[in-house]
C-alpha cells in the first residue's frame, strides 16, 4: 500500500463528511445527505481507475511519445504501389480531392474509375505526389516534400501546417 492511497483514503474520510457537515449547519440535511453520497461515488470511481486493490498507484507502461507518429503521406492522401514502367513506385494519391489549388493542385484520383489521363487504374502524372525516395539526404527529401505540399496546397501533419515547416524527419514508406 502506498503513501498516495493512504492519502486518498484520509482525504476521503475527511471531505465526505465534511461536505455533510457543511451542508447540515445550513439546515441542508437532505443535500448534505445527497453531496455525501455523490463523493463516496466520485471518490470510489477515481479510486479505482487510479488504484490497484492492493492499493498501490496505477501507472501507465509506457511513456507516450510526441508526435505520435508520422504518415508516409501528406493528409487524406492514400500510399498505393504504382507498376507503370516495370519497376514498382510508391506515390501518394488523393481520393478524396482535398487539394486546395485548384488550378496546378493534385488531381482527384478514382482507381476504379478511368480518369482522363490514367490507364488501366494507373494514376496520371497529374494525381500523383511523389514522396521523392531517390533522395538520401533527409533534410533536403523534407524540404522537397514541403514545397510539394506548398505548391499542391496541402498539409503534412507534423511537417508542414500550410504556413510553417516542423523539424521533424518525414518517415519512408
Amino acid at each position: 500500500m502506498e503513501l498516495s492511497f493512504i492519502f486518498y483514503i484520509f482525504a476521503a474520510f475527511i471531505i465526505i463528511p465534511g461536505t455533510f457537515f457543511i451542508l447540515s449547519l445550513f439546515n441542508k440535511y437532505l443535500a448534505g445527505g445527497i453531496a455525501s453520497i455523490g463523493m463516496i461515488v466520485i471518490f470510489i470511481i477515481f479510486g479505482i481507475q487510479f488504484f490497484t486493490p492492493d492499493g498501490n498507484y496505477i501507472q501507465q507502461s509506457s511513456p507516450i511519445s510526441w508526435p505520435p507518429s508520422i504518415n508516409f503521406c501528406p493528409d487524406f492522401l492514400s500510399l498505393i504501389t504504382v507498376d507503370a514502367s516495370g519497376s514498382p513506385v510508391m506515390v501518394c494519391v488523393d481520393t478524396v480531392g482535398v487539394s486546395t489549388n485548384s488550378a496546378s493542385g493534385l488531381q482527384q484520383y478514382n482507381p476504379n474509375n478511368t480518369v482522363t489521363g490514367s490507364a488501366g487504374g494507373v494514376p496520371a502524372s497529374n494525381q500523383q505526389f511523389n514522396l521523392h525516395l531517390d533522395i538520401s539526404d533527409d533534410n533536403e527529401r523534407t524540404n522537397q516534400i514541403v514545397a510539394d505540399c506548398n505548391t499542391l496546397g496541402l498539409t503534412f501533419e507534423g511537417i508542414w501546417n500550410g504556413i510553417s515547416q516542423t523539424k521533424n524527419i518525414v518517415p519512408r514508406p
